[in-house]
């Protein structure tokens, strides 16, 4: 058996990914137990080591999906194909994740932001999942991201 040696990404990209993790966590805990950003923040401060974590997007992307959720979700919704109610609670937080992020961190590449919430509803999702997150998530960064993805499919071809 070959052991293959896996790339690690630099520290600040590997502390947005550890970020990512606890806030599909955090949105999970938040749909299952109806309580507010501000506590499950304080919660996760505490129970948990944020050293090697980007807190400040941890906490910024909670509050804003929070105050927003409407938002949110009305980039999302129209693209499930199926009752939000028939939809896994993972599946969906890692969704309302990654809108947040193609919405407001344009400078993560809408590639980037579907690789990762393709990754984590792959840890933490139904099997077969993330399939599905993929599918929706590229049509929302279709409305969201229109210029930069036509750049990136001409690029392509």
């Amino acid at each position: 058996m070959v052991n293959k040696k896996h790339k690690r990404l630099p520290e600040p990209l590997a502390r947005k990914h550890r970020a990512r993790k606890r806030l599909v966590q955090a949105l999970y805990q938040m749909h299952y137990n109806d309580m507010t950003a501000r506590v499950v923040i304080e919660q996760f401060l505490e129970e948990q080591d944020f050293n090697k974590v980007d807190t400040e997007f941890f906490k910024a992307a909670l509050r804003y999906i929070e105050a927003n959720r409407a938002e949110v979700e009305s980039y999302i919704d129209p693209h499930l194909g199926r009752e939000k109610s028939a939809l896994g609670a993972v599946e969906y937080a890692v969704l309302t994740m990654a809108t947040y992020e193609l919405l407001k961190h344009p400078e993560t590449p809408f590639k980037v932001v579907i690789n990762e919430a393709i990754l984590m509803a792959t840890e933490f999702g139904a099997e077969g999942g993330h399939t599905f997150v993929n599918g929706v998530l590229t049509k929302v960064a279709a409305a969201t991201r229109s210029i930069e993805m036509g750049a990136a499919s001409k690029n392509s071809n």
